[in-house]
């Protein structure tokens, strides 16, 4: 049995969908709790517990509880914020259940055995926030960029705003991996976070897994504006990780500038990387052409899991 270990953002929902299918596996999920904006935001403000929202949406990209699944994806207005339902039973579980909330969710969700959820603190309680540098200076919280997005700023780098060590499950999924697949997502505000944590990149030198990136299919406002694929990798290398692979989407359906559940999306991603180990195809989800088709990654994740 092969373990795959995905670091991503919130597009990663689609590149689980897509492992789902693949028989013989484990999947793990790393997660970043550092998102400050919109329900997660509030949740955290009030009852000072790390971001649930990502969570969500990887538990629930799987969950087999169809009652469940659907009552949490709705929102409800509450205090003038509109929360997710889903949000909201993860806190009551971490409240009534402290660290062992997790376990009890994947019961209650119905999620398959082998798919593990793993957030990148062990600290259920962790106030860290993302320190976004811009070219218009700097933004506490992640809620400020989507703020300040119709700006037009330029993210240069992220940090946080103080320390916070690696989660032990995450040492270890890291460590055992076959795979680490990075993306796809918002590159600095959720892809980066989870490589900022204390012992993070030690941990990474000790894994033999190979390190696969799927790039996005388009780009974000603010945060990826006019970005090609190299630029993509560019920042992986500059952070010392190189890729055995890199997914490239060349298939473009529709208008270039959209709307979409997560932010403003401002054009395809151009691909200009021609090496080997560039895998170059259609991913591109045709209804919502901002996002990966799960149906169309399985074949080629498929393939590299049992042929590598």
């Amino acid at each position: 049995m092969k373990t795959i270990t995905i670091i991503g953002g919130s597009g990663a929902r689609n590149i689980l969908k897509a492992l789902k299918k693949i028989e013989n596996i484990k999947i793990n999920n790393i997660v970043t709790m550092f998102d400050s904006g919109g329900s997660t935001g509030y949740l955290r403000r009030k009852f000072g517990i790390y971001a649930l929202g990502d969570l969500r949406d990887r538990i629930l990209a799987v969950s087999e509880n169809v009652d469940l699944k659907e009552l949490s994806s709705q929102r409800i207005e509450m205090e003038g914020i509109n929360h997710s339902v889903g949000n909201l039973i993860l806190y009551s579980l971490a409240n009534k259940y402290g660290k062992d909330y997790l376990s009890i969710a994947k019961n209650l969700f119905k999620t398959p055995e082998n798919i593990d959820f793993i957030p990148i603190t062990d600290d259920i309680n962790c106030s860290a926030n993302l320190v976004i540098k811009t070219d218009g200076g700097e933004f506490l919280g992640e809620e400020n960029l989507d703020i300040n997005s119709n700006k037009s700023l330029k993210v240069h780098d992220i940090k946080l705003d103080r320390h916070v060590k690696i989660s032990k499950n995450a040492i270890t999924a890291i460590k055992k991996s076959d795979f680490l697949i990075f993306g796809p997502g918002d590159i600095y505000s959720s892809i980066i976070p989870n490589m900022l944590v204390d012992g993070f990149y030690e941990t990474l030198k000790k894994s033999e897994a190979k390190k696969v990136l799927i790039v996005n299919i388009m780009n974000k406002k603010s945060e990826s504006d006019n970005f090609k694929s190299s630029d993509f990798v560019g920042i992986f290398k500059k952070r010392g990780i190189d890729f055995d692979y890199v997914l490239v989407n060349n298939k473009k359906y529709g208008i270039s500038n959209i709307k979409g559940k997560y932010g403003s999306f401002t054009g395809f991603v151009e691909n200009d990387l021609k090496d080997d180990n560039v895998i170059v195809g259609d991913f591109i989800n045709s209804n919502l052409t901002y996002e990966h088709d799960p149906d169309k990654l399985l074949m080629t994740l498929k393939k590299l899991i049992q042929n590598s």
